[in-house]
């Protein structure tokens, strides 16, 4: 009985297959890295390092690391990190044989750290309720409450609380007195302030101004992105704006898309898009609002109770496009061939690019189609793919944009359905699965491809806008008819 007890275990850990990755693929150099394993031996010696990438297991090249505590899955904070590319890596019972791996990056840069109250003003006997976002997770963040234009110094606390690790949530202070305050974010017990929001106690009602809600257009196309700006929301974490049909009960149901403002009592938000959390496997087709009639409405503090109401219309309108590759007759001139053995050419009606793989899996031919302008207002990006007679390996296509937040590299690629990938970020790289499959299928039935790059970064970043396109990329593909078009 031993014996079979010995096997079985012997067994379980040949067999183990551990499983760890980092909460964000991209850290600021503030930020806590905070690993989930998956899968561990359990034994008290199990660990994880973090390594520079590339660089071999030895001790010498730990930057940092720490013990499991024997969990078999959980998640362990790992600390801060200078800036740099990382792996995180995971070994069973004191040993240095890596049972599984993560890249992942800090970088330069500050928290966007987000602090407010609920009210401009409040009455001697509410409570202040204070939201707060993008805090560093640590113990000893806190919350402090300081008479306005006063200084930093402890002496000056009127009321204070710790954030109990959280990064996003909320804080409620009883029993101010009346007067003008500020209440201020700060990291690890520091005084270094991070953010601040101004409130006031005063024994009087308070006039409260009327939400805003302010459309880009009042007559959009069918397949635009609808930006609101607004103004005097509550500042509650679920005060929500939506699309409605025109004329439509507040029942849930009838809701075509929505936002929370998450605290915010003024900003901009985009509707239209990409539905809250939808998944974009199973080849989910763009969404689109059909002509009609159609009303932003404006809720707090996720209640069915309007406070403001404003129409727009959606109507069928011509698509206007810019053509940059129609491969009638020979290929444009400025496709720059940037890696991979083999040039652009021109074939059968169709761009040729041909994918070459290494390893099986690694695709090296990259080609680029720039444009003379960059195209500031057409920003859905249109394509034909196959037809030609042959399988098409591995390969993606994408563009270059110049966005509010710097440049981003957007591409959509078939092989993350087929592997079940989601949509992700690395650095400015942004990955998209397809709606259609772009790669298998294609040698005798052309495929089209249609996708609104503003609305595809919203998924991904959705306070960031495109401001221009500057670029085609592919790296494979019999393509044809690649343009940009309007709506």
């Amino acid at each position: 009985m031993r014996l079979i007890f010995i096997f079985f275990l012997l067994f379980g850990i040949l067999n183990a297959e551990a499983t760890i990755e980092t909460t964000k693929n991209t850290y600021l150099q503030q930020e806590e890295v905070k690993v989930t394993l998956t899968g561990m031996l359990g034994n008290p010696q199990d660990w994880v390092g973090v390594y520079p990438q590339g660089a071999s297991n030895a001790w010498d090249n730990i930057v940092k690391w720490s013990w499991t505590g024997g969990i078999i899955d959980g998640n362990i904070t790992i600390g801060t990190i200078p800036v740099g590319d990382y792996e995180v890596r995971a070994f069973f019972n004191n040993s240095f044989e890596v049972e599984s791996s993560y890249p992942f990056s800090i970088e330069e840069g500050d928290l966007d750290v987000n602090i407010s109250t609920t009210k401009n003003s409040y009455l001697p006997n509410e409570d202040v309720v204070v939201n707060f976002s993008n805090m560093l997770g640590d113990v000893k963040d806190w919350i402090g409450i300081y008479p306005q234009g006063a200084s930093n110094d402890w002496g000056n606390v009127v009321a204070w609380k710790f954030t109990n690790a959280l990064v996003d949530g909320n804080i409620t202070f009883s029993n101010l007195a009346e007067g003008n305050y500020s209440v201020r974010a700060f990291f690890s017990n520091s005084f270094n302030l991070e953010a601040n929001s101004s409130f006031t106690i005063q024994d009087e009602e308070v006039t409260v101004d009327e939400v805003t809600l302010t459309l880009n257009k009042e007559v959009y196309a069918q397949n635009e992105l609808i930006y609101i700006n607004y103004d005097h929301m509550q500042g509650n974490n679920l005060d929500w704006i939506a699309i409605y049909p025109a004329g439509a009960t507040y029942h849930f149901e009838n809701v075509i898309d929505y936002k929370y403002t998450w605290g915010n009592i003024s900003g901009e938000i985009a509707l239209g898009g990409f539905p809250q959390g939808e998944t974009l496997h199973g080849f989910t087709p763009m969404p689109r609002l059909s002509a009609g009639n159609y009303e932003i409405r404006a809720f707090f503090n996720n209640t069915l109770h309007a406070e403001k109401i404003v129409p727009f219309t959606v109507t069928e309108q011509p698509v206007v496009s810019t053509m940059y590759e129609d491969a009638n007759g020979s290929i444009s001139e400025d496709w720059i061939h940037v890696s991979g053995p083999y040039p652009p050419v021109y074939y059968n009606g169709v761009v040729r690019l041909r994918a070459k793989w290494i390893n099986k899996y690694t695709n090296t031919s990259e080609y680029t189609l720039p444009f003379d302008v960059p195209n500031t207002t057409q920003k859905v990006l249109e394509l034909d793919v196959g037809v030609q007679g042959r399988w098409t390996p591995h390969f993606n296509v994408g563009v270059i944009v110049q966005t509010t937040n710097g440049q981003r590299r957007m591409l959509w690629d078939s092989f993350l359905n087929h592997y079940n990938v989601s949509a992700n970020k690395q650095g400015n790289v942004l990955s998209y699965p397809t709606y259609v499959d772009l790669q298998r299928y294609t040698s005798k039935s052309r495929k089209h491809f249609r996708v609104n790059v503003d609305k595809y970064l919203k998924i991904l970043e959705p306070n960031n806008k495109v401001i221009s396109i500057t670029d085609f990329f592919a790296t494979g593909g019999d393509l044809d008819n690649i343009k940009l078009s309007s709506h």
